[in-house]
């Protein structure tokens, strides 16, 4: 899915707890983990990624880029920073910098559950987005190599669709606090 995309559902899937701007990144931060290294490395040593194309493949890119995607789209890594950030929470307390993005007093459970939940969101829709040869998503990475072979994000049936569930999901979080915000006054 599109990085566009990862940021907007990060946001909707926290809408009204977290702040978007660090529930949005948390969606996006595991596509540029993978790739974002990359873009920096290829500025000293001159390696370009290719245009991506119906035709692109996995190995058309710096093999790095798939090493950090392995563990950064795996559900495994998710649920291990999931537990570790609860166990900080229960343990120390939520740090001055993180209590800034939450909208409301929550358990250490809920806020690790909500900072990883975008990131875990990502994981779930690259699954069925991805092809077996570009990209696909190793969800249960370094357990298992399984991979979902499903259609490119980027054709237009699954483009539109995601669009249109995003715009719905929108519309209905935007009335609904319209609705809520008037019944205040």
């Amino acid at each position: 899915m599109d990085v566009i995309s990862h940021w907007l559902w990060g946001m909707a899937v926290t809408h009204g707890k977290i702040k978007g701007r660090f529930s949005g990144a948390m969606g996006v931060i595991p596509d540029l983990m993978a790739f974002l290294p990359v873009m920096i490395i290829s500025i000293f040593t001159g390696h370009r990624n290719p245009t991506v194309d119906d035709t692109t493949r996995t190995e058309d890119f710096h093999p790095l880029s798939w090493d950090i995607y392995q563990w950064s789209h795996s559900s495994v890594t998710v649920i291990i920073c999931f537990l570790f950030t609860w166990w900080y929470l229960e343990k120390f307390g939520t740090p001055k910098f993180l209590s800034r993005f939450y909208l409301a007093k929550m358990s250490a459970k809920k806020q690790a559950f909500l900072i990883w939940l975008p990131w875990l969101l990502n994981i779930i829709t690259d699954i069925p987005s991805h092809t077996a040869k570009f990209f696909p998503t190793p969800v249960f990475h370094p357990i298992s190599d399984w991979r979902y072979d499903g259609t490119r994000w980027s054709e237009p049936s699954i483009w539109f669709t995601n669009l249109g569930i995003l715009l719905t999901v929108w519309a209905i979080m935007i009335l609904l606090e319209r609705r809520k915000a008037k019944q205040e006054i």
